[in-house]
């Protein structure tokens, strides 16, 4: 994290955290790095039960903006940017393909399985280290997670 030495950046992700759970809520990612001469923070935030809210955004931004103030852990030139994950969010790990099972997903392989490195379907069920991906409703791939290079979630309309 761009202008902060390590001791730094883990008291940032401690009180983000901290922060972010006082809101009944989880930090899903935490960055900065550098804008100009000030640093830009960005949190993302999520919850179990449903889409992040705009209130929600603001009453993290509010009061991890208070808070790092007072710690004077930054200093005064950063720039704090609170968002959700968004329609289109990452599937970081098995748990995510099990909490979003159901949904369009769209899967890249780091190696080509079936000759395809590319899968897009509906997450079926998570077995061991697996994930099934029903496309068009008709084929079902296992697809081993710790050789997924990317996957998200598909904005349906």
């Amino acid at each position: 994290m761009g202008f902060l030495d390590e001791p730094k950046i883990n008291q940032l992700r401690e009180i983000t955290e901290a922060v972010v759970k006082d809101n009944f809520l989880e930090l899903f990612d935490l960055k900065s790095r550098p804008q100009g001469h000030k640093l830009l923070v960005t949190v993302v935030i999520d919850k179990k039960s449903g889409p992040v809210t705009l209130e929600e955004c603001t009453v993290v931004s509010r009061d991890l903006e208070k808070r790092l103030d007072e710690l004077d852990l930054i200093g005064p030139s950063y720039l704090l940017e609170v968002s959700s994950p968004g329609l289109d969010r990452p599937l970081r790990n098995l748990e995510d393909c099990r909490r979003f099972m159901g949904r369009m997903a769209h899967l890249i392989l780091a190696e080509p399985m079936e000759g395809q490195t590319d899968f897009r379907g509906r997450l079926g069920e998570v077995k061991e280290d697996k994930v099934e991906i029903v496309a068009e409703g008709r084929r079902a791939y296992w697809l081993p997670f710790p050789r997924v290079k990317k996957a998200n979630l598909v904005v349906e309309i």
